[in-house]
């Protein structure tokens, strides 16, 4: 009976070697693909290993190169106070031995002056027969108008490009000189009549002078 029973504990400790031997190969089985896992996650790491000792790398430089920037500004500072010293030591100096420093005559300032003076807003010049020819303007004599500002007193009351001033209130005009020498003695508010020759039309305009301020000084 105890020779039995034995014998039946060695099948079944047998079997259970057996068992567990089993497991074990199954187990064992994955072993490769973990090896590559590991191997991945190792190059992971050592990938940003090496980016942190690039970022570490350039941190340092950038802090050198504060530190340097540094090392600049505590020199000039140092430099501005020792000029500082000496001049105050100078002016002690001075004081002490009674001396005045040579008086600085600082010119004042003048404020700029302005003289109001009457305007009509418009460009002109002589009226030139290969320009009359070009316009194919019927005026020989004149003065050409080659621009007029806009919200001008000029430009309210009519007056355009290409128009020709022929005369002024009652002044003749054949060229800028006779313009020139019409509009003296007018004052800004002033009412001035133009007259211009537009094409074949003779037009006779009304102008209200208005008010410029222009610096002499």
């Amino acid at each position: 009976m105890l020779t039995r029973t034995c014998a039946l504990l060695a099948v079944g400790v047998v079997g259970a070697a057996v068992l567990v031997a089993g497991c074990s190969k199954g187990d064992a089985e994955p072993a490769p693909a973990n090896l590559d896992k590991l191997a991945a996650e190792n190059e992971q790491l050592r990938k940003q290993v090496d980016e942190l000792g690039q970022e570490v790398d350039r941190l340092r430089k950038q802090a050198e190169g504060t530190n340097l920037q540094v090392a600049q500004i505590e020199k000039a500072l140092a430099k501005a106070e020792e000029d500082l010293r000496s001049r105050l030591e100078e002016m002690v100096a001075q004081e002490r031995a009674g001396g005045r420093r040579p008086a600085v005559h600082v010119r004042p300032r003048l404020e700029p002056r302005f003289v109001e003076k009457p305007f009509m807003g418009f460009d002109a010049q002589d009226l030139l027969p290969d320009v009359a020819a070009h316009l194919k303007l019927t005026a020989k004599t004149g003065v050409l108008v080659t621009d007029v500002r806009p919200g001008s007193p000029a430009a309210v009351a009519g007056v355009a490009k290409n128009d020709v001033i022929q005369a002024l209130d009652d002044h003749e005009i054949k060229d800028f000189k006779d313009l020139k020498e019409a509009f003296a003695g007018k004052k800004p508010g002033d009412e001035i009549v133009v007259t211009v020759m537009r094409g074949d039309k003779k037009l006779v305009l009304k102008v209200k002078l208005g008010t410029k301020k222009v610096r002499i000084g």
